[in-house]
């Protein structure tokens, strides 16, 4: 089966997911499709220029997310390869300090002139984070089924990620692995490899950047290490319009039983921003209380080293309030003499991430507050105090 049907069963299946959580709180939503051209290296295909399609789509809310990508890749005279993938993934509440993940992969790869191969797996990780940054760990397994031959994968893995700023313009992450492929179906030998990959991630404007590498240590046939290096440039024209220029080499995955492939490729992107809330959030947005602040959040001196956090939202009958000051526990606000809710904290100056929930509804932020992604593609305020 060709991949692109895969991907168009996933995206079929997205879209009906997304409009059953349209209801979401801070819900968050971005896809692209890339159309282009590239210059491609794959075993099994001589080196050649392609016509490309690929595209990516993300629904995440605080405690669910769902993702997808797919590619592929036609010559001239009709020969294609391409893959697919679709994962999606369950989290604890976002009120946990720790955060448990169970999560489940399916992918397709497939070569006009070889066989297709077949993956899934399923993980359990737990994360832990923090206003800038955040650490991981976890574990996988389930099977590859190439040329009718099934042969089981596990993986182990662990890293973090770390970010300069508050509003995530620059990000770095890191991880370790080592996966186990098992006995190879055509040959006797045990396949084994550890991974050490890294990524920086730059967004500001118009222009986002991501650059990668890694190193492999594998057991099988390749005493020395192997290296591999990935960019990719996104400048943004005009809205929901931008070129994409990338190139690298990437490594065989036996997890999805794709091979390793050099490439360079230049593209049409659209689609949106990452990281910019959805429609399916807004229109499940109460109207603010314009007469009662509508939610607006403030800070004030109190005595000694607290503040005093005041909620504008005179007609709420209970307002909740979580941010990294109060270690994402909800902290019940009181009401004021003038309407006001308030609660008084010890918090430092700087910048903090906060949400707040009105009568026992969904977490929200504060309208007067910029909004920023956190580590599981939910949204945030972003607060600053003096």
């Amino acid at each position: 089966m060709p991949v692109y049907r895969l991907w168009l069963t996933g995206t079929l299946f997205a879209l009906v997911a997304t409009r059953a959580r349209s209801q979401a709180p801070r819900a968050v939503s971005d896809g692209y499709l890339d159309l282009g051209g590239a210059f491609l290296s794959q075993p099994g295909l001589p080196s050649t220029s392609v016509l490309t399609a690929a595209g990516q789509f993300r629904f995440a809310t605080p405690s669910f997310a769902l993702a997808m990508n797919g590619i592929e890749a036609v010559t001239s005279d009709g020969r294609y390869t391409g893959q697919g993938v679709i994962s999606a993934s369950r989290y604890a509440a976002p009120t946990h300090r720790f955060r448990w993940e169970l999560g489940g992969t399916t992918s397709a790869f497939g070569l006009s002139n070889g066989p297709s191969a077949f993956g899934w797996q399923v993980l359990a990780r737990e994360h832990r984070g923090w206003s800038l940054g955040g650490v991981f760990a976890g574990a996988a397994g389930g099977a590859v089924v190439e040329n009718g031959v099934s042969h089981p994968i596990v993986n182990a893995h662990t890293g973090g990620f770390i970010r300069f700023d508050e509003t995530g313009r620059d990000e770095i992450s890191a991880a370790l692995a080592y996966t186990d492929a098992a006995v190879l179906p055509d040959s006797a030998s045990r396949l084994g490899y550890a991974d050490a990959i890294a990524y920086w991630t730059h967004r500001t404007g118009r222009f986002e950047l991501l650059v990668g590498g890694g190193v492999r240590a594998q057991s099988l046939g390749q005493p020395t290490p192997q290296s591999w290096g990935s960019a990719t440039a996104v400048m943004w024209f005009a809205p929901g319009a931008g070129i994409v220029l990338s190139g690298g080499r990437a490594l065989a995955d036996a997890a999805r039983g794709v091979p390793s492939a050099r490439y360079v490729s230049a593209a049409l992107r659209f689609g949106g921003k990452r990281g910019l809330p959805s429609m399916v959030a807004q229109a499940g947005r109460e109207r603010p209380d314009e007469d009662g602040g509508g939610g607006r959040i403030d800070v004030n001196v109190g005595g000694d080293s607290l503040r005093i956090v005041t909620v504008r939202l005179r007609s709420a009958n209970s307002v909740e309030l979580m941010a990294d000051f109060t270690d994402w526990e909800p902290v019940s606000m009181s009401l004021m003499p003038n309407g006001d809710w308030a609660v008084e904290r010890i918090v430092a100056p700087g910048t903090h991430r906060v949400a707040i929930r009105v009568n026992g509804g969904v977490w929200t932020v504060p309208p007067n507050l910029p909004h920023v992604s956190d580590e599981f593609g939910g949204e945030v305020g972003l607060l600053i105090v003096p």
